[in-house]
């Protein structure tokens, strides 16, 4: 199969490269930054310490505090405006995947005068945008690696993904010591994220044989470090380990695509704005479950890769044991099922009806292993409300 890459020009990785942001901008021509991030960052002073490293480099600095939650067409549409209003000309995300899916959208409107909706879809995009500098402070949507943004509509309640290169960040700065303020339950969620992408990137129709290697070493890197992260949050080869695999995940499901759990995962965030990873980790064993069937070789691979199995092994036996074993995950890190997150019974199956046609016509849905039907969606839905 051919293969053709979309990723990050120029990647940093290592203790306190968040350092070098300043020269970063630099080496990319701007003078007039803007800063996207959120309340909490602004809270921890991480905010301040970037915005010190740029100004001491006499650059302009703005900053967008305004993400609040998942990206939406208001938060991004505000924060475009400052950047407008400040003669911005790039940007610096600071935070999780909301935070860079948002600066990534404000940088491609900046160069391509259209709505929403126009920008979204399959490289839909005609130029590309004024540029992003990520800093990643989670290690799960991979958001600083890929040439993919998902921004809700508040009308129509559907989350929109636009895959384009002209989404892909300038560069990524990948300082694990921004990750290590995360709480538990977050590194949970976000961790689940991140498996999610490498193990649906692997089983996808449209996986090659570059995206098998990233997608393979970031399984192994998350599954073996994600129980310490998330037991010791200060642990720095665990952290270290999570984000460098939620990297390798991230190029590979933007270059792979993804599948039935993330065509699912979104109608639940649209509706009851269940966080973005938290749905992926709700429906991981689920979907997975659902889905062997159409690739047991491939996910025989996963589990013999995390030493759950080995060559002698049936596949369907690895099967079996692997989706076992993601339970299990999902329980010892405390990772709550649609019901126990507070989403009321009757109003889940109201909803399952939409939801299920959403799913079914998501483009990731095609990616998958068994491509199901309307009522096999609906199913899986209601497995796994209480599970």
């Amino acid at each position: 199969m051919d293969c053709e890459l979309d990723i990050p020009s120029r990647v940093i990785i290592g203790a306190d490269t968040r350092l070098r942001v300043a020269q970063e901008v630099r080496n990319l021509e701007w003078s007039r930054v803007l800063i996207v991030s959120d309340p909490f960052h602004e809270e921890t002073e991480r905010i301040k310490e970037i915005a010190q490293l740029l100004s001491k480099a006499d650059l302009k600095v703005s900053t967008y505090t305004g993400v609040t939650d998942e990206p939406d067409t208001e938060m991004v549409g505000r924060g475009f405006q400052q950047f407008q209003a400040d003669k911005c000309d790039g940007t610096v995300a600071l935070g999780g995947g909301s935070v860079i899916d948002t600066a990534k959208t404000i940088s491609v409107l900046a160069r391509n005068e259209d709505v929403y909706e126009n920008l979204m879809g399959i490289d839909n995009v005609a130029r590309l945008g004024a540029g992003v500098i990520a800093l990643p402070t989670t290690s799960g949507t991979g958001s600083e690696a890929s040439k993919v943004v998902v921004i809700s509509d508040l009308q129509s309640r559907i989350k929109m993904t636009g895959r384009s290169r002209a989404y892909v960040p300038s560069v990524a700065i990948l300082d694990y010591k921004l990750t290590m303020s995360m709480p538990k339950s977050l590194t949970a969620a976000v961790g689940i994220d991140a498996l999610t992408h490498a193990m649906e990137a692997y089983v996808s129709r449209q996986a090659c044989d570059f995206t098998d290697l990233l997608a393979l070493s970031a399984v192994k890197l998350i599954w073996s470090s994600i129980r310490q992260a998330w037991y010791n949050s200060t642990d720095e080869n665990a952290r270290q380990n999570m984000l460098i695999g939620s990297f390798q995940a991230g190029i590979a499901f933007s270059n792979a695509s993804v599948g039935l759990v993330h065509s699912m995962s979104e109608p639940i965030g649209a509706c009851f704005h269940v966080p973005h990873g938290l749905s992926n980790a709700m429906l991981l064993p689920a979907v997975t479950k659902f889905s062997v069937d159409g690739a047991p070789s491939r996910y025989a691979a996963i589990a013999r890769c995390v030493d759950l199995a080995d060559d002698s092994t049936p596949d369907e036996e690895c099967c079996r044991i692997l989706v076992n074993e993601l339970h299990q995950l999902i329980r010892e890190l405390e990772i709550p099922s649609p019901k126990s997150f507070g989403i009321d019974k009757n109003s889940y199956e109201v909803n399952i009806e939409k939801m299920a046609n959403d799913a079914s016509v998501a483009g990731s849905t095609g990616n998958n292993p068994v491509i199901p039907t309307v009522d096999q969606i609906k199913d899986i839905y209601c497995c796994s409300y209480d599970s």
